[in-house]
């Protein structure tokens, strides 16, 4: 962590808003891409692995700034991938979500990897969706779960939240409850509100009825002087919220580079990060050394 200027205490970090915030930029993210995936109306992963290449999911671990937190950002990762499973809007996205937690697995950043916890009602959850696919003749993900099985990726739990001598010293977890493709009627609800700004009539005839207003006001306030009329800024504030999200959103969808595909500057970006510690050429520091003692990598 850096402080902001010399003589100035350091920025204060705050984990927990730290894990929520990328908690739900990362839930967003699965959204869209189960999304995507259904729309395809399919149950195989080579249309899954054209999804993951057009979302650009390789880089889902790419550009942290704090490697000592990578084996949590995993288990957080695992944690709402699970919650698709276990609340499925379709088959389509329920099976989505296992690929996405096969591929989540094998694709970690770390020397040792996070195990996928699992408790009996999780467990009971993924065998029917295998059942399901294998009456349905969709072997990949028959495959996939017995390759997870060998290779040892998960931990069987009694319970979903760990526990310990301590709860200060055990990491939380909610117990689940169904907050998912919520991200997307948000983004819904944002699209309407652009569209009655720039297309409906409701705005023109909000304006004319507000100008219709000010009149009688004015009119009215010239018989009693006792009155003081006042102006109202409804229209120009709602056009003016309008050109925030507009310009917003075009900012985000400027290229910082013209001469780079948007893939590589993901990629240069992930690559220039000191701290950045995942599957590549270079040879970094992985986040399973951190935990030595006498670690002398600077976060």
């Amino acid at each position: 962590m850096e402080s902001s200027s010399v003589g100035k205490m350091p920025k204060k970090f705050c984990l927990y808003e730290y894990d929520k915030e990328l908690a739900i930029a990362f839930k967003g993210d699965c959204e869209e891409f189960l999304q995507e995936y259904e729309s395809m109306q399919s149950l195989g992963y080579d249309d899954f692995a054209k999804v993951w290449q057009l979302k650009r999911f390789t880089y889902v671990f790419a550009g942290q700034n704090y490697a000592l937190l990578l084996r949590d950002l995993c288990e957080n990762y695992f944690y709402i991938v699970k919650k698709f499973i276990m609340f499925p809007r379709s088959i389509h996205t329920q099976i989505g979500a296992f690929y996405l937690l096969y591929g989540l697995y094998y694709k970690q950043p770390l020397k040792n990897w996070v195990k996928i916890r699992l408790t009996l009602d999780e467990y009971k959850k993924i065998t029917e969706l295998i059942d399901t696919m294998k009456a349905r003749q969709q072997y990949d993900a028959l495959y996939i779960f017995a390759k997870m099985k060998t290779d040892q990726a998960f931990l069987y739990t009694a319970l979903l939240k760990p526990l310990g001598p301590e709860a200060r010293f055990v990491k939380s977890y909610e117990l689940y409850y169904d907050d998912t493709f919520t991200s997307s009627k948000t983004e819904s609800a944002l699209s309407h509100f652009k569209g009655v700004l720039s297309e409906s009539e409701l705005v023109s005839d909000l304006e004319m009825t507000n100008n219709e207003y000010q009149e009688q006001l004015r009119r009215y306030a010239a018989k009693c002087p006792s009155l003081a009329p006042f102006s109202s800024t409804i229209v120009e504030d709602l056009h003016a919220a309008f050109f925030d999200i507009v310009n917003n959103q075009s900012n985000e969808q400027d290229v910082e580079s013209p001469g780079k595909s948007v893939k590589q500057q993901i990629k240069d970006k992930a690559m220039a990060n000191k701290n950045a510690v995942y599957r590549g050429l270079r040879n970094v520091k992985t986040a399973a050394d951190e935990d030595l003692a006498d670690s002398k990598m600077n976060i």
